[in-house]
């Protein structure tokens, strides 16, 4: 199930002496999560002000939607890699355990994800690059599967 949320972006604008502004924030259910770049190729997931995740691999991530699973609420986040073999990947920021949590990349390398929830799981499809067939993966129970 998909929910409305609430975001805000601006232009990360400042210098090195500053604090790194966010350059989005969402809030979700009872969270605030932001999206911070503090240097280039490194990005915070920082949730009620912690940060929960940094990103020192992606050129940037960005917030692709939200969804509640079980009364969970879940994150979609796309990371852009720069590379020209596969430019995007994927993480589930799962924001409904005990402790928030961001899942292993995963992804076929296509941008183009699409997502389905059921009672109990979040699956992510999409293209495989060079190829006619889709691959997916399901995340459940804390966990980020292949599931086809």
């Amino acid at each position: 199930m998909m929910w409305a949320v609430a975001l805000t972006g601006g232009l990360l604008c400042g210098t090195s002496a500053q604090a790194a502004e966010p350059y989005l924030t969402a809030a979700l259910g009872d969270v605030v999560v932001k999206l911070v770049e503090v240097e280039p190729k490194v990005t915070q997931v920082v949730v009620d002000d912690k940060t929960i995740f940094e990103d020192r691999e992606s050129t940037q991530v960005s917030f692709v939607n939200a969804y509640t699973v079980q009364g969970r609420w879940m994150a979609l986040l796309q990371t852009e890699t720069g590379a020209k073999d596969c430019p995007a990947r994927f993480r589930i920021l799962d924001l409904g355990a005990p402790k928030p949590s961001v899942s292993l990349p995963f992804g076929s390398c296509s941008d183009a994800a699409q997502v389905t929830t059921s009672e109990t799981a979040l699956t992510v499809s999409m293209p495989v690059p060079s190829s006619k067939e889709t691959a997916a993966w399901t995340y459940q129970g804390g966990r980020i599967a292949r599931s086809r």
